[in-house]
């Protein structure tokens, strides 16, 4: 009988001491115990080895230099003993019945690359709702199972209330080191694209909403989702063919609009104008973007 841990769970952090521990606690006190601890400190110049130091054996403590989410995330992939692997954020919570609720539902469906459940909010309400994905939603989603619209249209998928084969995870190339902000959605594609992937209605994790969240930069989050889209349907021959090529369009369009918009009201002219016309070259049949386009045309002559 194997002595190896069923679930890896892989903290990566950068600068995060003073939510470090309650996120260290929080995962330390699941009801299902079967796990390996990894914290990835990716280069942090705060408290963070001190506090992980404190835990002695029961925490594994990697370090390397500032290369970003993904890279840290690959480095404790890389020391997983785990065939599952849980990616855990250093702000956010686990809460008791998360790898219970996961780990339960991969013990009956092991041909699963992911599943995936439901988040709630530290502190509460946010945008007027308490979960991350609305309940309605969330009902649907495990009755009548996760299609590719349903991850396009919106970013359903949070790692942090997901759990991973560490074999697809393998197969797919895990993380992309080139995305700080947009990675979550570009694995969920990836993995969604090969294997069999479901969704359980349960809250597993809370989410802390704080201004050093990274989704905060609009401008990084509107540009790594572009690309993420772009490079789904260049890398998935039947992805544009499901979702519709106008579907994808218009997707695409939007964000360009979105960094437009923010570009030219940080009096970037010219990369705004450029955002733009990518507007418009995926919608030419939006009048919204046309007009954008030719106010500030007129406005930079």
């Amino acid at each position: 009988m194997s002595n190896s841990p069923a679930v890896a769970v892989i903290i990566a952090t950068y600068n995060r001491a003073r939510y470090l521990r309650e996120t260290i606690d929080s995962v330390l006190g699941q009801r299902f115990q079967n796990f390996q601890l990894i914290v990835v400190d990716d280069g942090s110049t705060d408290e963070t080895r001190e506090i992980v130091a404190s835990y002695g054996p029961r925490v594994q403590f990697l370090h390397q230099k500032n290369h970003g989410p993904s890279a840290a995330r690959n480095l404790g992939v890389l020391h997983a003993k785990a065939d599952w692997l849980s990616f855990q954020d250093s702000d956010d919570l686990c809460l008791p019945n998360h790898l219970e609720v996961l780990f339960g539902h991969i013990d009956k469906h092991s041909d699963l690359a992911m599943v995936f459940a439901n988040g709630d909010y530290i502190g509460g309400q946010v945008h007027g709702r308490d979960t991350l994905i609305p309940t309605t939603k969330s009902r649907r989603l495990a009755e009548k199972g996760i299609r590719f619209e349903d991850l396009f249209d919106k970013s359903i998928v949070r790692l942090q209330a997901a759990l991973i084969s560490k074999r697809c995870y393998d197969a797919v190339g895990g993380h992309d080191v080139e995305l700080r902000i947009s990675m979550d959605l570009d694995l969920a594609f990836r993995l969604f694209s090969r294997y069999p992937v479901a969704y359980i209605d349960e809250v597993v994790f809370s989410y802390r909403k704080h201004s050093g969240n990274s989704s905060g930069n609009q401008e990084l989050r509107l540009s790594e989702n572009i690309r993420v889209i772009e490079k789904l349907v260049t890398e998935n021959a039947d992805a544009e063919r499901i979702l519709g090529k106008r579907r994808v369009a218009a997707r695409l369009a939007y964000r360009y609009y979105r960094l437009g918009k923010g570009r030219w009201r940080a009096g970037r002219r010219a990369d705004a104008k450029w955002a733009i016309e990518n507007a418009v070259s995926r919608c030419p049949w939006s009048l919204k973007y046309r007009v954008y386009q030719l106010g500030w045309s007129l406005l930079s002559s």
